[in-house]
């Protein structure tokens, strides 16, 4: 086999520098694909660390106005307890219940609701509620008259006077 001389001709020398050159811009895209790759997934990184972000940021701002609707419901639900509380005093149950377009279980619910509240909190704040009757006015401001003052219980009028008597007289006659 011959061998090489030791010498290279001028055409090698082309040949080599035409393939390191091809070598380069090979080498340099490459590096330029790399660079555009780990640009890209450092912004998807990036993306991640944002949308994560955004959905603290929800997540807190949802738990905010979660607890200022509980709060806006609880102060309602309060106001309508109140409500129904002095209806009750105008009125029996039922006539209550038929005017809100409720169930009587509803109402009474509410009433339950109410007095629970309120020994939970025996002081609460007046300044929504309507000022404090006397014992000669109705929760209205009305004078109390004589038919008014046995309104006392949540199931209508409580017999007084004439009526209480037959009542009495005639459960004498049946027992």
């Amino acid at each position: 086999m011959a061998q090489r001389s030791p010498r290279k001709s001028a055409r090698e020398v082309d040949a080599r520098e035409r393939v390191r050159a091809r070598r380069a811009a090979h080498w340099e895209r490459e590096r330029r694909l790399e660079d555009l790759a780990t640009d890209y997934e450092l912004a998807a990184q990036e993306i991640g660390d944002v949308t994560e972000a955004a959905e603290e940021k929800i997540a807190a701002y949802a738990a905010r106005l979660r607890g200022q609707a509980r709060i806006a419901e609880e102060e309602l639900r309060d106001r309508q307890a109140r409500s129904v509380g002095q209806m009750l005093q105008l009125d029996g149950v039922r006539s209550v219940a038929d005017r809100l377009g409720e169930s009587v279980e509803t109402i009474r619910k509410v009433v339950a609701a109410e007095s629970a509240s309120t020994q939970e909190d025996p002081a609460p704040d007046q300044s929504s509620a309507p000022a404090a009757t006397t014992a000669g006015e109705t929760p209205t401001g009305q004078p109390v008259t004589a038919s008014a003052t046995h309104t006392g219980t949540p199931h209508g009028p409580t017999l007084s006077g004439p009526a209480e008597e037959r009542a009495a007289s005639t459960r004498e006659e049946k027992g």
